[in-house]
């Protein structure tokens, strides 16, 4: 029997996939709040993640949990979270809160915090001190590293056998707030050098690959930001290459998106330092230990989001939204996000424990509503996606008809009530904006469709003869990869479209061209 695994397996496409087990794995993720990465909280959240459909709960551990004295390490904490996953039957991914939580120093330890001159602090450009440690100090990189490592050898003690945790979050959401850089003296000194060519040789572009100076002169008014950057990644990647050299897992970070509404003030409206778009490439060079840079979307308009997440599903990065909302727009992007090749998953941030009530009767929350349809299905799902025979049509206000296009057909998706008028039956849109589906070509005229309040048709490629007719039509669901057909449908449930209910639903359906 195989040692259960977990890793990125490189592909063709230049997108590594994330296996577990030796199998692709779809992240339906749920994060516990920041103070309940504890075992009675895990524990009494057990109901409400059971209802969330989640496969993964994402739960943060603390520096100052870990390592309450330097050198003294107490791991009670995450054998405890490891037992009650183990107890829930969901896999786990650790979010280390080390040097940053949110771009603040927030779980450092006390004796990180009281020593300020072993622990520099960022110092703005008034000259004072703010809550952030500062990315260019060795002693501060140094001890965020052993602690890191630590843990990471503690997991391969406890748990490389089972494979609970499937992957490590290093830091959360990087860079700085408070400040667009370091203006301590020190960091003034580097801020004036010349550039490292180690950060203008990743860089994409030419002009600055080619570039030599001051960081002011080689990124002008983005200088800031990039100092910070440059900082910040190798203070990751090094903590990440020491929790590496402990134990191969998985890792990862998120970040803080630049994109934001409004200003766009590194420091201000984001954090300076982070894995941004435009530095996603240095990242990557400056960070190799770290897989996938993931980024947290809460946006809920679809230009912005798929904007933000697009930016991120690049060759040697797939597609991996540690974090998003609760909202129904977000269970809407979570079917885009998920449809995306190789993307490695979603997560949905915060869960208490009346997740999934309405009083004291059960409902299903938006996102849990997608996790339960695509759970048992991802092993079926996910190579046919990654080989691209995948689409994914949501709802948007305005947007109630989607047309999508297959090998030999086209297919649109109608949300809400279907009428006939000029330009042939449409959707006229749901009241909750809820309509959501994912389509798969199994075969050349065989699709899956799994989604929520839609009303898909086929029909022939443009300039082909012919309608298209149902073969056969089953309602049923997966389980562990398996079609299990619960139904089949015909007559006056086929007659006017192929319906999935509010609820949710899985069909298959074959069709064929008549001519």
């Amino acid at each position: 029997m195989a040692q259960p695994d977990s890793r990125f397996v490189a592909t063709p496409s230049g997108k590594p996939r994330f296996t577990v087990d030796g199998k692709p794995f779809l992240v339906l993720g749920i994060q516990l709040n920041n103070s309940s990465g504890f075992p009675a909280q895990f524990h009494a959240l057990a109901p409400a993640i059971a209802r969330s459909g989640a496969n993964t709960v994402m739960a943060p551990i603390g520096w100052d949990t870990i390592e309450p004295e330097e050198g003294h390490f107490d791991f009670s904490v995450v054998d405890a979270m490891i037992a009650e996953a183990r107890a829930q039957k969901v896999r786990v991914a650790f979010l280390w809160f080390g040097t940053w939580k949110n771009a603040k120093m927030s779980y450092v330890p006390a004796w990180v915090k009281r020593d300020t001159v072993r622990f520099p602090r960022v110092v703005d450009a008034d000259g004072y001190a703010i809550d952030a440690l500062s990315p260019i100090s060795e002693e501060s990189e140094q001890a965020d590293a052993k602690a890191f490592a630590a843990l990471m050898g503690h997991l391969k003690a406890v748990d490389a056998r089972q494979r609970t945790v499937v992957m490590v979050q290093v830091e959360n959401e990087a860079g700085t707030l408070g400040a667009d850089r370091d203006h301590s003296p020190a960091a003034q000194a580097l801020f004036e050098g010349t550039v490292p060519a180690a950060m203008t040789t990743a860089s994409q572009e030419p002009s600055q690959r080619a570039s030599q100076g001051s960081w002011s002169s080689v990124y002008a008014e983005r200088a800031p930001e990039a100092f910070m950057a440059y900082y910040t990644a190798r203070y990751i990647g090094a903590v990440a290459a020491a929790g590496r050299k402990a134990y191969d897992l998985p890792l990862y970070v998120n970040v803080w998106p630049r994109q934001q509404p409004g200003l766009l003030h590194p420091g201000d409206s984001s954090p300076s330092g982070g894995a941004v778009s435009w530095l996603l490439p240095q990242w990557k060079a400056l960070a190799p230990a770290i897989d996938v840079v993931g980024v947290d979307n809460y946006d809920t308009n679809v230009a912005p989001y798929t904007e933000i997440a697009e930016a991120y599903d690049i060759p040697g990065n797939p597609l991996y939204v540690p974090e998003t909302g609760a909202t129904m727009a977000h269970a809407r992007h979570a079917f885009w996000t998920l449809s995306r090749p190789y993307a490695v998953g979603i997560s949905k941030f915060g869960i208490d424990e009346s997740f999934g009530l309405d009083g004291s009767t059960p409902k299903v929350e938006p996102i849990a509503l997608d996790y339960g349809l695509l759970r048992e299905a991802a092993p079926f799902l996910l190579p046919l996606r990654d080989a691209g025979h995948v689409r994914a049509a949501i709802e948007e206000d305005g947007m109630a008809n989607v047309p999508m296009d297959f090998d030999g057909y086209d297919a649109v998706a109608r949300f809400g009530p279907v009428r006939d008028g000029y330009g042939g039956p449409r959707g006229q849109g749901n009241a909750d904006l809820s309509g959501r589906v994912i389509v798969v070509q199994a075969a050349p005229d065989k699709f899956l469709l799994a989604g929520a309040s839609a009303n898909l048709m086929f029909a022939p490629k443009l300039g082909t003869a012919g309608h298209v007719e149902l073969v056969h039509v089953e309602q049923g669901h997966f389980k562990d990869g398996q079609w299990i057909v619960e139904r089949t449908l015909n007559g006056d449930e086929t007659a006017f479209g192929l319906i999935l209910p509010p609820e949710g639903g899985s069909l298959m359906v074959t069709v064929q061209i008549v001519k």
